[in-house]
């Protein structure tokens, strides 16, 4: 760790239960609390205390949270329309994080393809409305959210942020990353009901809440987006799991080897950032990963969390790593390496920005593609060709 910007070493050594080594400067600790804060971090890194500003005002999002979550769903149950509630609450049972403790954005319904324009009036009946001037991701359209004055005054845990309700559609859209998880459609059929805070929540069953937390994180991080608290969360599920060998065995028996190999990817950096105790049955899966992969573990675990605070995108190379046909490769190093559309931005210095930040992390990164060991060849038991 003695390579890591201070702030990004202090984040990890807190999350991991030990104090900074070296001690942080006045600076540094500004720099820390910073960057906690903004990738919500914060939270877990409040120790014994039970009433500090953080967790009140988290306290009482969460309270507006649920309240949406149960008007929503009403208005979804009373049109007879299915869903799943994704993420959040229907995670916390798994990582053993004490709720109070974690933070929560929005909230994230998955629905039937066929059932999404009718669960979107349904919200809208009851106020919501569409936002923003672009989709923000291949799974979901526009966020719903009801109409606010609320502006950005600095606070990442300002409980009156509004709350938007994104409709999923699928778990996972193979166009942009070039991955395919034909798997991932069998999780509508496994659903459940969860016992959450006196309410019963629809939900994935339990080998595929894992499964989709571990692609969850994998998916922020192959977009050069890391999340470390989605990290830490799941890190802290495998420490929970790592003596079940009952679980694991219908996690093996469940999943082919290409899927439980891209979840096992997410399972390196959980294992990687925060130390995390891995199952027996993981740590075989680990140790099948292809070669370019290890490999790359072996020199660039780290650089996704680097990058929340000086630009790269040493994950491109992981991400050819998982591709096997070099037409994938080329698609995704195009758009990557070489962005060919302005990043949106509402501010002319927010634009320059974002542009500078593509030019630096590209020099870096072209430069780290020149220095890296030329890998061993892929191992014939490679999880990612199947």
């Amino acid at each position: 760790m003695n390579t890591l910007p201070p702030a990004v070493r202090a984040l990890l050594q807190v999350l991991r239960g030990s104090e900074p080594d070296p001690p942080l400067s006045e600076s540094e600790r500004c720099e820390l609390r910073e960057l906690s804060d903004r990738t919500h971090c914060a939270l877990f890194m409040t120790g014994g205390k039970t009433a500090c500003p953080t967790l009140v005002k988290n306290a009482e999002r969460r309270q507006r949270l649920w309240l949406a979550y149960d008007e929503a769903a009403a208005a979804l149950s009373l049109r007879g329309i299915e869903f799943v509630l994704l993420k959040g609450f229907t995670h916390e049972s798994d990582s053993g994080i004490e709720p109070a403790r974690r933070y929560q954005s929005d909230l994230d319904f998955l629905c039937l393809p066929q059932d999404i324009a009718r669960a979107r009036a349904a919200l809208m009946q009851i106020g919501y409305t569409e936002h923003g001037d672009a989709e923000l991701s291949d799974d979901h359209s526009r966020p719903l959210v009801k109409p606010f004055t609320w502006q950005w005054r600095g606070d990442y845990f300002d409980p009156d942020l509004p709350i938007s309700i994104e409709l999923h559609h699928t778990l996972w859209s193979p166009g942009r990353d070039r991955i395919l998880t034909p798997e991932i459609h069998e999780f509508w059929n496994r659903r459940t009901v969860l016992a959450i805070e006196g309410r019963m929540v629809p939900g994935f069953a339990e080998p595929d809440r894992i499964a989709f937390a571990a692609l969850h994180v994998l998916r922020h991080i192959l977009r050069n987006n890391a999340s470390p608290s989605h990290a830490f969360e799941l890190a802290c599920a495998l420490n929970r799991r790592a003596d079940d060998p009952v679980f694991w065995q219908t996690w093996t028996q469940v999943y082919d080897p290409h899927f439980r190999a891209l979840q096992t990817v997410a399972f390196q950096f959980a294992s990687r950032w925060f130390g995390c105790t891995l199952s027996p049955a993981v740590e075989r899966e680990c140790r099948a990963l292809p070669d370019p992969v290890q490999a790359w573990f072996q020199d660039y675990a780290l650089s996704p969390l680097v990058n929340l605070v000086e630009p790269n995108k040493d994950v491109v190379w992981l991400h050819f790593a998982l591709l096997p046909r070099r037409s994938d490769r080329f698609a995704v190093g195009m758009r990557r390496l070489i962005p060919l559309r302005l990043p949106l931005a509402t501010e002319r210095g927010d634009r320059l920005a974002r542009i500078r930040y593509h030019a630096v992390a590209l020099a870096r990164t072209l430069l780290t593609g020149s220095r890296r060991r030329r890998p061993a060849a892929p191992s014939t038991a490679s999880h990612t060709s199947d």
